[in-house]
């Protein structure tokens, strides 16, 4: 079941989220999303980006100064665990797999 606003906003905003490839679960990059729409990407290969982010309805949406060509993109999320979820862009095609922890055992649902 895809995530209500509420929960999206309490899931993104204030946290530091850990990204995850969904089929490998190897960690691409982790993201602070900070209160008052400002979040900054940080890959695994060193590089860095920074961008905004703002919720619509159900969604949230980022756009990054270089990541994705620097597009805006929309995202639903469906919970797959306490502090878990995997990201659908609005399309319905699988995004990164996101979570508070890189403890990702506590997986119930895929």
């Amino acid at each position: 079941m895809m995530m209500q606003a509420d929960d999206v906003r309490r899931f993104l905003e204030g946290q530091e989220i850990y990204v995850f490839e969904p089929d490998t679960r190897t960690l691409v990059a982790v993201v602070n999303y900070e209160k008052g729409g400002r979040c900054a990407f940080r890959f695994s290969t060193g590089e860095a980006d920074v961008g905004v982010y703002g919720f619509d309805g159900d969604a949230y949406w980022t756009r990054y100064e270089k990541f994705r060509n620097g597009e805006t993109h929309s995202f639903n999320l469906k919970s797959l665990g306490p502090g878990i979820a995997q990201a659908y862009f609005v399309d319905g095609t699988k995004a990164f797999l996101q979570a508070q922890t890189t403890d990702l055992t506590v997986i119930v649902d895929v």
